[in-house]
C-alpha cells in the first residue's frame, strides 16, 4: 500500500476483512502469523512447528530463524492453540515446516487474500500486502494497546526504535499533560474487567479460544469434537448447541430444558442461519420469549473447514454480552471446531475398515463424461490425490482416441487448470489433470468421501466413493445432488476395506503424514517410478504447487518409512 505510516497501517476492520476473505485454513493462519505475530514472509517460510515453544509461565513463543540469530515472537493463546491445530490436521511434525512454500508464494497468497476483501479496485485492502499486516501488528500495539516500543521492536524484530516511528501518532498538549500530571497515579479509572472495555472483548476471544485448544486435544470421534466443544464454549459464553444444517441439535451444553431445544430448533429453521453455504460466517436472531427471557438472542456461525460446511455453532447470549468479542470468538471457534471434525473423519477413514459406498452418476457438469460422448472414448481414474486449495490431481486412463483431440477436450472445460500428457502408448494413454474446486467429483471429495473409481462412456460418469459410517449421508446426497442438477444419486452399499497384512501396508494407513502419502500417490501414479520415468520430480513438484526440494523431501521420507517396514518384516 506504499511506505510505512500510521495511515497506511490496516485498521482492525480492515485486518479482520482481510482474515474472512482467506479461502483456507494455511491462508487464514499466514494472515494471523504476519498481522498479530508480526512475522515476515521470509521467516514464515523457514518456520517448523518446534519453533513453537511454551515457557514454564505458560506462555507460548515462536523461536523465529535469523541471519544472524533467533528472536522470541510472543504468540497469544489463540493463535498458539490455531498453530497446533493446523498442524494435528496436517500431519505435521516438528522438524516440518508449517508452509512448504517459497516467501514470494506467502506475498501472493495474501495478496490474492486482499483482492477478494476488498470492495473495488478503488479500494486500498485491494493492494494490501504482508508488510502492511506487520504495520498492522505494530500501529496496534503501539497507539491502541499502549506498549512499550522496546517491546514490540523485540518482538517484531525491527532493526531500531526508529523504525517504529511511522507507527506512532505524535502525542497532543492535553495528552502530555495528562501523562505526566498523573505519573505517580497507581490505578486507572477504568478497570480492565470492564464487561464493556475492549480488554474484556478480547479476553472472551482468548479465553474461548484457550478453553477449546484443551478441550479439542485428543478427541477421537466427531461426536467427542462437538461434545467437548460445546462444554468448552458453554462455560465462557453461555448456553451452547452444535447443530447440522436443518438445525437438528447433535450436541448441547446448558440447555436441560427440551422446549428450550426446540425454541433453538424452530428458530433455526426460521430464519437464514441455515444459509451457511451463502458465506454466513456470524448472525443473532431473537429467541421465544415463551421459553427464554425476552431479552436473550441466538448467536450462531458456521462451522467450517476450508469450503466444507460441517454445521452450525450456537449459543445463547444476553443483552450484557459484548457483541465484538462474541463475533469474533464464535467465528474462530467455527473454524477450529471443522478442522477437528475434518482431522477426525480422516483419521477414521484411515483406520476403519468399513465404510459406506454412494455411488453418483454424472451426465453434466463433468468433464469425464462430456469429453466420453463428444470423442465417443472411455476414461478410467487410475487416481486421485487432494490438493490444498480445494482442487484434485487426477490420473486418468484413455483408450481408443486421438490423444491431441483429448487434450484440447479436457483443456477447454472450465473446470480442468491444467492438463499434461503423461503417457501414449498408442491404443491406450495416460493423462493428468487438476481438477478445479467446482468439478462434481471435488465437491464429493469435500463432502468426505475418498473416491473409490470413476469411469466415463457415452456421455456418463459414474463416480463411487466411501465415506465414514458417521456420515449424514442424505445430507452428503442432498448437497451434491442440489449444487449439481445433472447429478444422480444411484446406489448405497456397505464398503469393506480390505485386509491390509503385513507391516507395509499398516505403515502407508498409519504411519506415512498426509504430505508423504500425497506425495508418494502422486508419484506413482505419474509414472515417477517407471522407466523411463512418466514423469520427472519437477513436473510433480509443478503439479503439486510446491519446490522440487520439498516434493524430495516427502517422497524419501515416505520411502525410507515403507521400505523399513518391508526390510525390517524380512529380517
Amino acid at each position: 500500500m506504499g511506505d510505512p505510516s500510521a495511515d497506511d497501517a490496516l485498521t482492525t476492520a480492515e485486518y479482520e476483512r482481510l482474515l474472512r476473505a482467506a479461502d483456507s485454513y494455511r491462508v487464514e493462519l499466514l494472515v494471523t502469523l504476519c498481522g498479530r505475530v508480526g512475522l515476515r514472509p521470509g521467516e514464515i517460510a523457514r518456520l517448523r512447528l518446534g519453533d513453537l515453544i511454551r515457557t514454564e509461565a505458560d506462555h507460548d513463543f515462536l523461536v523465529v530463524p535469523g541471519d544472524d540469530d533467533a528472536r522470541d515472537a510472543y504468540a497469544p493463546p489463540d493463535v498458539a492453540a490455531t498453530i497446533r491445530k493446523y498442524a494435528d490436521a496436517a500431519d505435521i511434525g516438528d522438524d516440518d515446516r508449517l508452509f512448504e512454500v517459497t516467501p514470494r508464494r506467502l506475498q501472493m497468497l495474501v495478496a490474492e487474500a486482499a483482492q477478494r476483501a476488498a470492495d473495488g479496485d478503488d479500494d486500498r485492502l485491494s493492494r494490501a500486502s504482508t508488510r502492511d499486516l506487520r504495520a498492522h501488528f505494530a500501529r496496534r500495539l503501539l497507539a491502541r494497546d499502549g506498549v512499550d516500543a522496546r517491546i514490540v521492536r523485540a518482538a517484531g524484530g525491527w532493526s531500531s526504535l526508529g523504525s517504529l516511528e511511522p507507527y506512532v501518532e505524535p502525542p497532543s498538549r492535553e495528552e502530555i499533560a495528562a501523562a505526566l500530571h498523573d505519573a505517580n497515579a497507581s490505578v486507572d479509572d477504568a478497570p480492565r474487567d470492564d464487561p464493556g472495555s475492549e480488554h474484556f472483548d478480547g479476553s472472551v476471544f482468548a479465553e474461548t479460544a484457550a478453553a477449546l485448544g484443551t478441550a479439542l486435544a485428543g478427541a477421537a470421534s466427531r461426536p467427542a469434537v462437538e461434545e467437548r466443544a460445546c462444554e468448552a464454549i458453554a462455560a465462557v459464553c453461555g448456553p451452547t448447541a452444535i447443530c447440522d444444517e436443518r438445525g437438528e441439535i447433535r450436541a448441547v451444553a446448558d440447555v436441560e430444558d427440551p422446549d428450550a431445544r426446540a425454541a433453538i430448533t424452530d428458530m433455526l429453521q426460521e430464519t437464514a442461519l441455515l444459509d451457511v453455504e451463502g458465506g454466513v460466517r456470524f448472525v443473532e436472531r431473537e429467541l421465544d420469549a415463551e421459553t427464554w427471557r425476552a431479552d436473550r438472542t441466538l448467536a450462531a456461525s458456521a462451522i467450517r473447514a476450508g469450503d466444507r460446511v460441517h454445521g452450525l455453532l450456537c449459543v445463547v447470549v444476553g443483552p450484557s454480552t459484548p457483541a465484538d468479542g462474541l463475533r469474533r470468538a464464535l467465528v474462530d471457534a467455527g473454524r477450529r471446531v471443522g478442522w477437528a471434525v475434518a482431522a477426525t473423519e480422516r483419521k477414521e477413514q484411515l483406520l476403519s475398515d468399513t465404510g459406506v459406498e454412494l455411488v453418483f452418476e454424472a451426465t453434466g457438469g463433468s468433464v469425464f463424461a462430456a469429453a466420453s460422448r463428444d470423442l465417443d472414448c472411455r476414461l478410467e481414474l487410475d487416481g486421485i490425490v487432494p490438493m490444498g486449495d480445494q482442487s484434485l490431481l487426477c490420473f486418468v486412463a484413455a483408450g481408443e482416441v486421438s490423444i491431441d483431440a483429448l487434450l484440447d477436450r479436457v483443456g477447454a472445460a472450465e473446470t480442468v487448470a491444467d492438463v499434461r500428457l503423461i503417457r501414449d502408448a498408442g491404443d491406450h494413454a495416460q493423462l493428468e489433470l487438476v481438477l478445479r474446486p467446482a468439478a462434481p467429483v471435488a465437491a464429493i471429495v469435500r463432502s468426505g468421501g475418498a473416491v473409490a473409481s470413476l469411469t466415463a462412456a457415452d456421455g456418463v460418469a459414474r463416480i463411487a466413493a466411501v465415506f465414514s459410517t458417521q456420515t449424514d449421508v442424505r445430507a452428503v446426497v442432498e448437497d451434491v445432488t442440489s449444487a449439481y442438477p445433472e447429478v444422480s444419486f444411484q446406489a448405497k452399499r456397505e464398503a469393506t476395506q480390505p485386509t491390509s497384512p503385513g507391516d507395509v501396508h499398516r505403515t502407508l494407513e498409519r504411519d506415512l503424514t498426509e504430505k508423504q502419502r500425497s506425495t508418494l500417490r502422486a508419484a506413482y501414479f505419474a509414472g515417477y517410478f517407471q522407466w523411463p520415468r512418466g514423469s520427472t520430480a519437477e513436473e510433480i513438484a509443478d503439479s503439486m504447487d510446491v519446490s522440487a526440494p520439498t516434493l524430495h523431501n516427502h517422497l524419501r521420507k515416505a520411502q525410507q518409512k515403507v521400505f523399513t517396514a518391508l526390510f525390517g518384516s524380512l529380517s
